[in-house]
């Protein structure tokens, strides 16, 4: 019986998020008959799941199998958050740390890619971002059976019980609000990476 994430089909615009390029690199790589794809009764092209797989590991695009996951040392930390300033502060609190890896971006759409290729232990999600949120990015990242259970810790300004709600319904583990000191994020952070451990 297939998975569900092996049954599911990207857009165009998906695969280009994951493989970190444009979109219409992806038709073109369509249109050379690199990507075989399905073409929808509205006349829009689908990629499967394994075939998204199979071609980055043909083109030795950055995808990371589950065993190079569980056989490095590193545990790494992805941080999504379009505010520079805030990117910088996590490299400051967090760069001197052995064994931790953190990887910033400022946006979710290149946070999607950095998924793909760096498999994060754990997420650090800024969720009042502009084009794709930290909703949208939740949503993502649970729907997909290789993300499905990284921990995500809202780190955000939101602090109204909606919005609390809302962040645990769209699969937060643990919220870190702004502004937050070095010994809160990081006691968080060796939280998680002593519950990996202990897996």
């Amino acid at each position: 019986m297939q998975s569900e994430h092996t049954k599911r089909l990207y857009t165009t615009h998906e695969v280009a998020r994951l493989l970190g390029v444009t979109p219409i690199t992806v038709i073109r790589w369509i249109e050379s008959g690199k990507f075989k794809c399905f073409t929808t009764v509205g006349g829009h092209r689908r990629i499967e799941h394994d075939e998204l797989v199979q071609f980055a590991q043909t083109y030795n695009l950055p995808w990371q199998g589950d065993e190079e996951v569980k056989q490095r040392k590193d545990f790494v930390v992805l941080a999504v958050d379009d505010e520079e300033d805030v990117l910088e502060l996590l490299q400051d609190m967090l760069g001197g740390i052995a064994r931790l890896k953190l990887i910033t971006v400022g946006n979710g759409f290149t946070a999607g890619a950095k998924l793909v290729e760096e498999r994060p232990d754990l997420v650090l999600l800024d969720f009042l971002m502009p084009e794709l949120d930290g909703f949208e990015f939740c949503s993502f990242m649970r729907k997909d059976d290789r993300f499905k259970d990284v921990p995500i810790i809202a780190v955000t300004g939101l602090k109204g019980d909606a919005d609390v709600q809302k962040m645990k319904e769209a699969g937060v583990n643990d919220l870190l609000q702004k502004p937050f000191t070095e010994d809160h994020l990081v006691k968080k952070i060796e939280h998680y990476r002593g519950l990996k451990k202990g897996g």
